[in-house]
């Protein structure tokens, strides 16, 4: 099994305030009602930081630069995912249809938002 099947890859942003990224997933998908853009490798993905940032990309609409990479592996009920720490270098566009909203929070919000009951 390589890189590409076993994980899901993601990003924690942080901007220039402190305020951290966080996105709902359309439909609530997986039953979240907020957290961090993750996803799989696709197959054009050359490393596990290269999908993590076009997963970011694609569902929060910013192009983000890794400062580092977060510590561990956080399992949920769909998938085993690395985290990378980003800051965001450009807004590229609008959030992909696997998004339904973004929001930038302080990090207390943070921990609050993702406590929100699974649906």
């Amino acid at each position: 099994m390589s890189w590409q099947d076993e994980y899901a890859y993601g990003g924690i942003v942080f901007n220039a305030r402190g305020e951290v990224l966080m996105r709902s997933p359309a439909g609530f998908w997986g039953g979240y009602v907020w957290t961090f853009a993750k996803g799989g490798a696709e197959l054009s993905d050359a490393s596990p930081e290269e999908t993590a940032l076009r997963e970011v990309r694609e569902e929060t609409g910013y192009t983000c630069e890794i400062i580092g990479k977060v510590p561990g592996e956080f399992a949920s009920d769909t998938c085993i995912t690395k985290y990378y720490l980003m800051k965001p270098i450009a807004k590229k566009a609008d959030y992909d249809h696997e998004t339904q909203e973004i929001r930038w929070v302080c990090t207390e919000q943070a921990f609050e938002l993702m406590k929100l009951p699974n649906l």
